[in-house]
């Protein structure tokens, strides 16, 4: 991806996405009231409401995830020898980490905690770490250093894995992991990544020919949809936009074709 498409795309989300929108119509319903536009400023703010009550209140985030979450099960048992396990980044916080000196992990960190437990096991196999930094604004803060400090501070011998420190996004991850490990047509490796996230990375990897092992982690939902109303909290609409987000990168990537289906799937 160039850079300035990864900037448009970046600024876009940032905007468009509902935890940004909705307040910002909020704001603009409220600067109305201001401006002597009562009749049109009410509307933005009777609608903008709305939707933050039912985002925040509704299982919208669980209607949205089950899907993901549900697409690939978890392979147990693993094969017997695997050829290579490979991490994706984004369980990390960097900026924290390189500031305060300490490792910063988001509610993700079952992507590492995971990759640890398969390193120990098959430590005959090689393994990978795709993941830099997604932020246009923290470019020098990357993943892989938080990473790397991690896996030290869990005993594994960082020397024996392959970091990629330059990907900015998933279809950089598959792309600089294969340049990085060129692996052979019928060798087994192990992706590990987010479970909600899983479909749109299987497609990008079979994509580009290289058939991976689906390991899902980082569960958000209990795999049944719970019909229950919660209280409101602001935090539920960003969980909502995060899943909004990951249903638009399928379709994204799909229509540029660098995923293999609209909706990738067990082989």
């Amino acid at each position: 991806m160039d850079n300035t498409t990864w900037v448009i795309s970046k600024i876009f989300w940032l905007l468009a996405s509902p935890n940004t929108s909705i307040f910002l119509v909020l704001l603009a319903g409220v600067g109305l009231l201001f401006l002597s536009r009562e009749k049109l400023g009410k509307k933005l703010i009777v609608a903008s409401t709305a939707l933050i009550l039912l985002f925040s209140s509704l299982p919208i985030y669980e209607i949205l995830l089950l899907p993901l979450e549900n697409r690939f099960p978890i392979p147990e048992p693993l094969p017997e020898k695997l050829d290579g396990i490979i991490v994706l980044g984004g369980a990390e916080i960097p900026k924290l980490t390189k500031l305060r000196g300490q490792i910063s992990l988001t509610n993700s960190a079952e992507r590492l905690t995971t990759f640890v437990s398969l390193a120990r096991k098959y430590s005959d196999a090689k393994f990978v770490y795709a993941g830099g930094q997604g932020a246009i604004t923290a470019q020098k803060y990357k993943s892989a250093a938080t990473a790397r400090l991690f896996f030290e501070q869990m005993g594994l011998d960082t020397s024996h894995i392959i970091f990629d420190s330059q990907s900015r996004n998933t279809q950089e991850n598959a792309e600089n992991a294969l340049k990085l490990v060129h692996p052979e047509k019928g060798e087994q490796w192990v992706l590990i990544t987010s479970a909600w996230h899983m479909p749109r990375s299987v497609g990008i990897f079979r994509k580009l020919n290289w058939q991976v092992i689906p390991y899902p982690v980082d569960f958000k939902t209990t795999g049944e949809l719970e019909m229950d109303i919660k209280l409101p909290r602001f935090s539920t609409i960003g969980s909502v936009s995060n899943a909004i987000y990951e249903w638009i990168g399928l379709f994204y990537y799909w229509l540029l074709g660098r995923t293999s289906e609209l909706f990738p799937g067990p082989l």
